[in-house]
C-alpha cells in the first residue's frame, strides 16, 4: 500500500459523543405495515472490514488492470499505435541510448535538424520507470510500462477509496471503472499520456492524507514525502495536457477537503509536498521552460479546428460516448472519434448517482458537489468550443488554449465517476434505508430510469437499455425490499457483477487490442533507409505516412521513425515545443503553401531541386518508387539503395555537413559526432582572415563553442543553422550542449531529494517515538460510514 499505509491503520475513526454533531443523528424510521422498523438490519453499525478483504481489493484491482492491458504485455503482442512508432518509440530509444552512455538525454539530433530532447516534456527523459527499457528492448518496455501504470492507477484508486472510508468491494469497483473505461483505455494507447494519468489516484490519496490529519497531531512527514514523490513523478512523466488535468483535479480535491475538514492549516503541509516534488523535477521543468521560449506555441489548436470530431466530442454522440454500446461496432466510429471514447457504462453511472445522493444526504455536500462538477466540466470541455463554459476557459485560463484535443477532458469525468461509484457501492453494502436517504436514493434511480428510457429514442440499443433498467431495479430493491435476496450483501454482489459484466462487454475490441501487433517495430527491417544510418548529411522522405502500418512507417522514415534507425533528418513530427519559431520560418521560406503544423515532407516544393536542397543542407531523399523521381527530384543522383517500395537519391549539390566560409569561398570540414550533445570539427587551420563555420544543425542557445579550447560565441546562420566565427589559424572547433539552467536545476533536484529523504526519516522517528502511526494516514470516513 502506498506511503507506508498498513492495514492496521485503515480502521474507522472514532469520536466521543460530544464530538458528534446532532445533525448527524437520525431519528428511527417509522414502523412499516408489518410493524418492523424500515431500517431494521440495514443501518446498524457494521464491523470494520478485515485486513484480508482490504488486501484482496488490491489483488483484484491489479488483476483487472493486467487483464485490460493483456494485448500489450502477453508474449507475441506489441504496441503498434501510430504515435507509438512515430513518436513514443523514437523518443524512448533516444532516452535509453543516452542512459546506456551514462549521460543525460539532453539533445535529439535526428529530427528537425536537432532539437532539445530533455526540453520536450512528452519525451519524459528523466522519468525513472523508463529504466525498464534499459534491460529490455524499447518496444517491449512500452507494453510493460503501460501495464505497470494501469496497475498503479487501479491500486491507487483502491487506496484513495479505502482512505475515504469506503468498505470493500467499493475500492475494487472504483478500480475496475477507472481502468476499464474507454477514456483510460485510449490513454493507454498514447504512451506519454497514461504515464501521467496513472498517478491521479495516488495524488488524491496524498492530498487526502495531508488534509485530513487532525491539527493536534504531529506533522505527517511520511505523507509529505510520499505526496512529493507522486508530484515529482507525474511532472517528470510530463505530458502537458494530462498534467494540467491533474492540476485541476488536485485543486478541486484540495478545496473540497479544506471545506469539509476545515483543514486550512494543513495546506502548509501540502505546499511543502508540492515544493519538494517540483524541486525534484527541476531539470525537466527548467528544460521545458527554456524550450518553450523558442517554441512556436501558435501551433495550438484554434477553436474552429477543435470542432472536428477527431478532437472534440460530438454532441449528437454524447450518450454513446459516455455509456458505450453493447453492439459490436468500431468504437471510434460509434463515438465520433477515437479520442472521444469514454464508455463508463450505464451501471456505473447509476451507482455513481447513488453515491452522490448518499454523500449529499449524509452531510458531505462539498464532496458531492465537487465530484458532480468534475463530471460536468469534463464532459462540457470535451465538447470543445460549443459552450460558453469552454469559450471562457479558452480565452482566460492560462495554458487552456494549448490543449490540443478537447476530448481528453473526459479523463476528469471518468475519475470522478469512479470515486462516486465507490461511495454508491459502499452505501448499497451498508443498506440505505433511513427516511432521510430513501427519497434521495429513489429520486436518483428515477432520474436514471428517465435518462435511460429517453436515451432509447436516440440510441436504439435494446441490450444496453435492458442493462440500465436492470441495475436501476436492483438498486431500488436493495433500498426498499425486505426479501432475503435483496439484503445488502446479496444486492451489492449483484450490482458489482452487473457493473463488471457491462465493462467487459463494452471493452470488446478495445483500442488496446486494435493497436496491438504480433511484430515489434524494433524487428522491422529498415530497407534502403537503413543504409543512411550514421552517414553524414541530412535526409528527408517523400513517402506516405503509412497510418497503422508499422512496416511502412519504419521503412518509409515516417517522422520521427528515422530515429529508430539512426538517420538524421531535417523533418520531424511533434505537437509541442520541438516545433520552433525558426522551424516555422524555414517552412514559410521554402514552401509555396506553408502549413507548419504538418511535417516538412508536406511542405517541400515539388520539384525539389538540388539547389534548394543544398541550401537546406539536405543530402539524401528517400522516395517511394510509385512516384516519378524525374518529376519530384530532377537532377538528383540515383543510388543502389533501393527495394520494391523505396529508393534513396543523393543530392549532387550537397557541400558538406560543416562549411567554412571566407568571402565567396566555401570549404567542407570533417565532422566527428561523439554523441548528440558533443560535436568536434576539424578546421585544419582556418584562412588568414578567419572564417564563419556553419553546421547542419538547428541553432539553440544552449550550445557552448570552444575554438582550440577557448570559449567563443555561437551565431545563427541563415536564420536556422548553428554557426561559429573562428579566428585565423584555428584548428579545432568543439560544440557541446550545456544549457545554463542545467547545473542549477540539478542542484535543486538533489536538494529536493534530500528534503524528501529527510521528511521520510523524521516521519519514521516520530512514529517510533510516539508508538503509533503519525503519518496522518488513518482511515477517515467521508460520507460512506
Amino acid at each position: 500500500m502506498p506511503f507506508g499505509v498498513t492495514t492496521s491503520t485503515l480502521m474507522p475513526s472514532t469520536r466521543t459523543t460530544s464530538e458528534i454533531d446532532s445533525s448527524e443523528i437520525d431519528e428511527p424510521d417509522a414502523p412499516d405495515s408489518s410493524g418492523t422498523s424500515a431500517g431494521s438490519g440495514h443501518d446498524r453499525p457494521t464491523a470494520a472490514p478485515s485486513p484480508r478483504s482490504l488486501r484482496l481489493e488490491y489483488v483484484g484491482a491489479a488483476l483487472t488492470a493486467l487483464w485490460v492491458s493483456r494485448h500489450f504485455w502477453l508474449p507475441g503482442h506489441h504496441p503498434s499505435a501510430f504515435d507509438t512508432v512515430a513518436y513514443s518509440g523514437p523518443n524512448l530509444r533516444l532516452t535509453v541510448d543516452a542512459w546506456r552512455r551514462w549521460s543525460l538525454p539532453l539533445w535529439n539530433d535526428t529530427i528537425f535538424g536537432g532539437v532539445p530532447h530533455l526540453g520536450n516534456p512528452q519525451a519524459g527523459a528523466l522519468y525513472p520507470p523508463k529504466l525498464l527499457a534499459v534491460i529490455t528492448d524499447p518496444s517491449r518496455a512500452i507494453g510493460l510500462l503501460v501495464a505497470l501504470h494501469l496497475v498503479v492507477l487501479a491500486c491507487g484508486m483502491v487506496a484513495v477509496v479505502q482512505r475515504l472510508g469506503c468498505r470493500p468491494p467499493s475500492g475494487f469497483v472504483a478500480a475496475a471503472i477507472v481502468t476499464a473505461n474507454g477514456a483510460v483505455i485510449t490513454r493507454a494507447t498514447q504512451f506519454e499520456q497514461i504515464l501521467v494519468l496513472a498517478w491521479a489516484p495516488l495524488l488524491l490519496f496524498g492530498i487526502t492524507a495531508l488534509l485530513t490529519t487532525p491539527d493536534g497531531d504531529p506533522r505527517p512527514w511520511r505523507a509529505i514525502a510520499g505526496t512529493a514523490a507522486v508530484i515529482s513523478l507525474l511532472l517528470l512523466a510530463g505530458h502537458p495536457q494530462i498534467t494540467s488535468q491533474l492540476a485541476l483535479l488536485a485543486l478541486v480535491w484540495t478545496i473540497t477537503l479544506a471545506i469539509h475538514h476545515r483543514a486550512r492549516r494543513r495546506l502548509v503541509d501540502l505546499g511543502v509536498a508540492m515544493l519538494l516534488g517540483a524541486m525534484v523535477a527541476a531539470p525537466q521543468l527548467a528544460a521545458a521552460a527554456s524550450a518553450t521560449r523558442a517554441a512556436s506555441l501558435s501551433l495550438a489548436r484554434n477553436p474552429e479546428e477543435l470542432r472536428s470530431p477527431t478532437l472534440s466530442a460530438a454532441p449528437d454522440h454524447l450518450l454513446q460516448i459516455v455509456w458505450g454500446s453493447m453492439r459490436s461496432v468500431d468504437e471510434a466510429a460509434f463515438a465520433g472519434g477515437f479520442e472521444s471514447i469514454a464508455h463508463v457504462g450505464m451501471a456505473a453511472t447509476v451507482v455513481a448517482l447513488i453515491g452522490l445522493a448518499t454523500l449529499w444526504s449524509r452531510g458531505n455536500r462539498a464532496m458531492a458537489v465537487s465530484l458532480a462538477t468534475l463530471v460536468f466540466i469534463g464532459i462540457v470541455w470535451a465538447l470543445g468550443p460549443r459552450t460558453p463554459i469552454f469559450d471562457v476557459a479558452f480565452d482566460f485560463v492560462p495554458g487552456f488554449d494549448a490543449a490540443r484535443v478537447s476530448s481528453r477532458w473526459l479523463d476528469l469525468s471518468v475519475v470522478a465517476v469512479a470515486v462516486a461509484a465507490a461511495f454508491g457501492v459502499d452505501a448499497l453494502g451498508r443498506g440505505i434505508a433511513r427516511s432521510t436517504h430513501v427519497a434521495l436514493a429513489e429520486g436518483t434511480v428515477g432520474v436514471a430510469l428517465a435518462i435511460g428510457f429517453g436515451s432509447a429514442l436516440l440510441l436504439p440499443d435494446r441490450l444496453t437499455l435492458a442493462t440500465w433498467v436492470t441495475i436501476a431495479i436492483v438498486v431500488t430493491a436493495s433500498i426498499r425490499t425486505r426479501s432475503s435476496w435483496a439484503k445488502p450483501g446479496y444486492a451489492t454482489a449483484f450490482v458489482v457483477a452487473i457493473v463488471m459484466l457491462e465493462l467487459i462487454l463494452l471493452g470488446r475490441g478495445s483500442m488496446i487490442e486494435s493497436v496491438s501487433a504480433s511484430t515489434s517495430y524494433d524487428d522491422v527491417s529498415p530497407g534502403p533507409a537503413g543504409q543512411l544510418a550514421d552517414v553524414e548529411g541530412l535526409a528527408v522522405a517523400f513517402t506516405p505516412d503509412g497510418f497503422g502500418d508499422v512496416d511502412s512507417m519504419v521503412r518509409g522514415m515516417r517522422p520521427n521513425a528515422n530515429a529508430l534507425i539512426g538517420v538524421r533528418s531535417l523533418d520531424g513530427y511533434d505537437g509541442g515545443v520541438q516545433i520552433t519559431k525558426r522551424w516555422v520560418r524555414l517552412i514559410e521560406r521554402v514552401s509555396p503553401d506553408p502549413r507548419p503544423e504538418l511535417p516538412l515532407r508536406n511542405n517541400l516544393p515539388v520539384p525539389f531541386t538540388p539547389a534548394v536542397a543544398a541550401d537546406l543542407s539536405v543530402r539524401w531523399v528517400l522516395i517511394e518508387n510509385a512516384r516519378d523521381p524525374l518529376t519530384v527530384l530532377p537532377g538528383w543522383t540515383a543510388t543502389p539503395n533501393r527495394d520494391e517500395l523505396f529508393s534513396v537519391w543523393e543530392n549532387p549539390a550537397w557541400r558538406g555537413s560543416a562549411l567554412a566560409t571566407s568571402g565567396a569561398r566555401d570549404r567542407a570540414l570533417t565532422v566527428e559526432r561523439h554523441r548528440p550533445e558533443r560535436v568536434v570539427i576539424d578546421l585544419g587551420g582556418s584562412s588568414p582572415g578567419g572564417e564563419l563555420v556553419a553546421l547542419d544543425q538547428q541553432f539553440d542557445t544552449g550550445w557552448i563553442a570552444r575554438v582550440d579550447g577557448r570559449r567563443t560565441d555561437t551565431v545563427v546562420v541563415d536564420d536556422f543553422f548553428m554557426g561559429v566565427e573562428v579566428p585565423a589559424g584555428a584548428r579545432t572547433l568543439e560544440l557541446e550542449y550545456r544549457p545554463p539552467w542545467l547545473l542549477p536545476s540539478l542542484v535543486v533536484a538533489i536538494i529536493g531529494l534530500l528534503g524528501m529523504a529527510a521528511a521520510l526519516s523524521v516521519g519514521r522517528r516520530t512514529a517510533t517515538a510516539d508508538g503509533k502511526n503519525s503519518s496522518g494516514l488513518d482511515r477517515v470516513p467521508m460520507g460512506g460510514a
